[in-house]
């Protein structure tokens, strides 16, 4: 009796690309119920990656890697080790759309333990206001220090319009204004979406910054160094 291996090694030699990929497309209608998860079995895996290349995914392929992908989260969602590192891995990334809901207690808590890993110190609280005809999410007034330069920034989302509202205040520690401070607002994928520096106030407001969906970051700047704050999902 041919076994699986066996056959995915004849199904590796075939030379034409489109007839590999079509003949793994049958193999995976044939033996649905006796699929391995990707990392089971290395020929199963080159065999995939062969196919996914030169073939699109049928209603049949889209049900096979459907139900390979749920096995493979069943299983890392009991592994206790894995599942704990991947929930460390997330919170990396904020998601300010957790203070909207009934999580905000403690997506508050976890902006700010984020923003201390970052050394700001929270100066305000966050939270969700409702405004006039938007719901403003605050990220709430935080502050670090660059030398003897203390940077203030107040960050808050209005969520009907995927906007960012932004303000920040530089002075010395003499409280005297402190210019040309830059601030910058950076997304994972486009790269700088905004860019402003402080006026002769030591301020900069940005009442309204169109972001859209995205992952971002808030970057200062000022005499050669940076400050930066944790990366947040709008």
């Amino acid at each position: 009796m041919t076994t699986l291996n066996q056959k995915l090694q004849q199904l590796l030699t075939i030379q034409d690309e489109a007839e590999c990929a079509r003949s793994f497309e049958a193999f995976c209608k044939d033996h649905f119920e006796d699929l391995p998860l990707p990392g089971e079995n290395k020929l199963f895996d080159k065999a995939m990656w062969t196919a996914s290349q030169f073939l699109s995914l049928s209603p049949a392929d889209q049900a096979i890697v459907t139900k390979v992908s749920k096995r493979l989260e069943t299983n890392l969602n009991q592994n206790p080790v894995v599942a704990g590192a991947s929930q460390t891995a997330a919170k990396l990334v904020f998601s300010i759309k957790e203070l909207v809901g009934q999580t905000k207690e403690s997506a508050v808590n976890a902006w700010q333990e984020m923003l201390g890993s970052y050394s700001w110190s929270q100066m305000e609280p966050a939270g969700a206001t409702r405004g006039v005809g938007t719901r403003l999410v605050s990220l709430g007034t935080f502050q670090q220090n660059i030398d003897d330069v203390q940077i203030q920034v107040n960050l808050g989302w209005l969520v009907d319009d995927d906007n960012l509202r932004l303000l920040l205040q530089a002075k010395d520690k003499d409280q005297n204004a402190i210019p040309e401070v830059e601030i910058k607002i950076f997304e994972s994928d486009r790269g700088v979406v905004f860019a402003r520096k402080t006026n002769q106030d030591g301020a900069m407001v940005a009442p309204s910054v169109k972001v859209g969906p995205g992952q971002y970051q808030i970057q200062v700047f000022y005499d050669d160094k940076v400050l930066e704050t944790p990366f947040f999902r709008v």
